[in-house]
């Protein structure tokens, strides 16, 4: 896009006739990355972006043409038979749901072809310490077929009913990638398909700050964990494990062990975060698909800390890349 940035610098002092000749060049040149723009990501706080930004690549941008005109980011990545594709980078939400879906609407707007939303972030997991299965652990990655808006509720005389349940569920066809991936975390033959997550993983663990997998002694559920279910489920105990469902958002920072397993108990949530249900109503209301994939960072409860932030950021960018590119 340098011919861009380079047509802008020859506009200036030119007869009017000329400039809009350039500018009829320039627009039509970027009316056609725009229309290859068809998927974007987002990511609420910094480490987060750091993160999608190593494992995506540094992006190119598309200059400016117009003094109100918002800069758009955006890497080429290429899917499984070498073919480009084109991926906005919206940038930083910020932590909330009105945040999130202002973001989402932000990049629909500003790239009119896009169909699909990626939120890559960290959140915190549900934890089963007797079902080896369905235990969530510290940077295990989650990504949400389903959402729900936890604190969209009815409160009558003391009760509560939910009402963010209905949210639009994740994009069918990305979730089928998902499903196909997840797959072969199950396969131990030779022909098995590589994980590229995991490879992802450890080619970039070095160039980013404090993203190598924390030791067990810093998963406060290491010693806990006594399984009566799942004895026979294969998993690695120092890689991370993908896990499907319903994921929980609510504009609350989870440290409360009880309210997180009532919310299991009643609803399924295995992960909670707090801006997966403003990109879900936005990208509803732009009548576009959207998807959900979340590193574990911690388990909402009050061992919560930061130990584990970076490294499931950097799990949650490496699986998102992955079904991007239909690894």
């Amino acid at each position: 896009m340098n011919d861009i940035r380079d047509a802008n610098t020859k506009m200036r002092g030119l007869p009017p006739e000329q400039r809009a000749e350039i500018l009829q060049e320039l627009v039509a040149k970027k009316t056609e990355v725009l229309k290859k723009l068809r998927v974007a990501v987002i990511n609420a706080i910094p480490h987060e972006y750091a993160a999608t930004n190593i494992v995506f690549g540094e992006p190119e941008v598309i200059p400016v043409i117009g003094k109100r005109e918002a800069m758009i980011e955006y890497v080429t990545l290429q899917d499984r038979a070498g073919n480009d594709l084109y991926v906005a980078l919206a940038g930083t939400s910020g932590q909330g749901i009105a945040q999130a879906a202002a973001a989402t609407a932000l990049i629909a707007h500003k790239c009119p072809w896009l169909e699909t939303v990626i939120l890559i972030g960290i959140a915190a997991g549900q934890p089963n310490l007797s079902d080896k299965e369905k235990d969530v652990r510290l940077g295990d990655i989650v990504v949400g077929d389903k959402m729900i808006q936890y604190d969209h509720i009815k409160r009558t005389d003391g009760k509560t009913e939910l009402r963010g349940d209905n949210l639009q569920p994740g994009d069918s066809g990305m979730l089928a990638t998902v499903r196909r991936l997840v797959a072969s975390q199950f396969r131990t033959d030779s022909n098995a398909p590589r994980k590229a997550w995991e490879d992802f993983i450890s080619l970039n663990v070095s160039k980013l700050a404090n993203a190598e997998r924390p030791s067990p002694p810093q998963d406060p559920n290491s010693v806990k964990r006594n399984y009566s279910k799942g004895h026979n489920f294969q998993r690695s105990d120092d890689l991370p494990f993908v896990h499907v469902g319903t994921i929980g958002s609510a504009n609350i920072l989870l440290k409360d062990a009880a309210f997180r397993n009532e919310l299991n108990q009643n609803h399924k949530i295995i992960a909670y975060e707090m801006e997966g249900a403003g990109v879900a109503i936005a990208a509803a209301s732009m009548r576009m698909g959207y998807l959900n994939v979340r590193g574990i960072c911690d388990y909402g409860d009050s061992s919560k800390d930061d130990n584990w932030q970076t490294y499931a950021s950097l799990c949650a960018a490496s699986f998102a890349r992955a079904i991007i590119e239909g690894a």
